[in-house]
């Protein structure tokens, strides 16, 4: 998701279509994680990381577009497919749940929020782009931001919190990126995901389901307002150890699935119908089990391929991608 490069970087390719799998993966867990400790553990592990390192690497890929200041690309990109899918949304509410049929585009609904909060970066980041060390600055403004109560009113808190994530991409240039392949590294980054995941665990239902979404005041997650920001600085560095080792254990050549990366915000505005709707009928009704859950771990990669593909792309692209299909096929 976010704006791409001319040249493809396989590794990176790679590491956002599995990351898109993760986040379609999450959603089709969230049912299961109020019971279920395996679920729960597995759904706290990929929070720590997936939305951080998509931000990271739109980030990265920003360099070009905030060097040209290209104003445009993130409206036609971001800001009307929101605007598209807020509207769609409201329809699907209105007929799944049966909500009054309400259009505010200023509260993103469910998902959307992404969207927002990345428009938001586009602009935000010239204001820090300036040195690296504000990245210090960033983090602290994520930490306030917990302090107050923002709710989901365009995405405010979630853009403080991630924005430090998508500023290190910005400064970040890929040969700092090479430590990651040094000997042994793979082992130490499986290592250090198994003994989070043992962690998360043991204290699955201790730990807030929300530390890691970014969207509310210390208080409603339960902590006391300066106990809140530790708790959030420890998230950060989770946060960051855990990316950097889910990009250790990422193949840097081109692999079958890598050219399905360009295609991810189609997986992102999409799958939302499909596992929304299933929360509403009796599909979870007794998965209770660790094969169960494999079994939907299998589902939703199958559905990530299948929302990547180019029947869907041509489908959806009017809704998705507005502007590059109207600009395509003139009248």
């Amino acid at each position: 998701m976010g704006t791409t490069s001319t040249s493809r970087d396989y590794f990176l390719d790679n590491a956002k279509f599995i990351l898109i799998g993760l986040v379609v993966l999450t959603h089709a867990l969230t049912p299961l994680t109020y019971d279920h400790q395996f679920s729960k553990a597995l759904y706290l592990i990929m929070f720590t990381f997936h939305m951080p390192l998509f931000f990271f690497i739109s980030g990265y890929f920003a360099k070009k577009a905030v060097k040209y200041k290209d104003w445009l690309k993130p409206i036609q990109r971001l800001l009307v497919p929101y605007l598209l899918f807020q509207f769609i949304y409201s329809f699907f509410y209105y007929d799944v749940y049966g909500r009054d049929l309400e259009f505010s585009f200023l509260e993103p609904h469910w998902s959307l929020w992404f969207l927002v909060t990345l428009f938001s970066f586009y602009y935000i980041i010239y204001l820090f782009k300036f040195s690296p060390y504000l990245i210090i600055v960033a983090v602290l403004l994520g930490v306030a931001v917990g302090f107050a109560e923002p709710g989901s009113f365009i995405s405010l808190s979630r853009t403080a919190v991630f924005f430090p994530f998508f500023l290190t991409g910005y400064f970040i240039q890929r040969h700092h990126l090479d430590f990651i392949y040094y000997r042994g590294m793979k082992v130490a980054a499986a290592i250090i995901f198994l003994l989070t995941f043992a962690v998360f665990y043991l204290y699955a239902f201790d730990i807030p389901r929300n530390l890691f979404f970014g969207d509310e005041a210390y208080e409603i997650i339960g902590f006391e307002t300066w106990e809140g920001s530790f708790y959030r600085l420890l998230a950060y560095v989770i946060s960051v150890l855990l990316s950097i080792c889910f990009l250790i254990l990422i193949p840097k050549q081109k692999i079958a699935i890598s050219k399905y990366a360009k295609n991810t915000m189609y997986v992102y505005l999409l799958h939302g119908f499909l596992f929304r709707y299933l929360r509403e009928t009796d599909f979870y009704d007794g998965m209770d089990t660790v094969f169960e859950v494999l079994l939907l771990v299998i589902g939703s990669a199958a559905f990530t391929y299948f929302l990547s593909t180019s029947i869907v792309k041509k489908i959806t692209k009017p809704v998705v991608e507005p502007f590059a299909f109207f600009s395509r096929n003139r009248f």
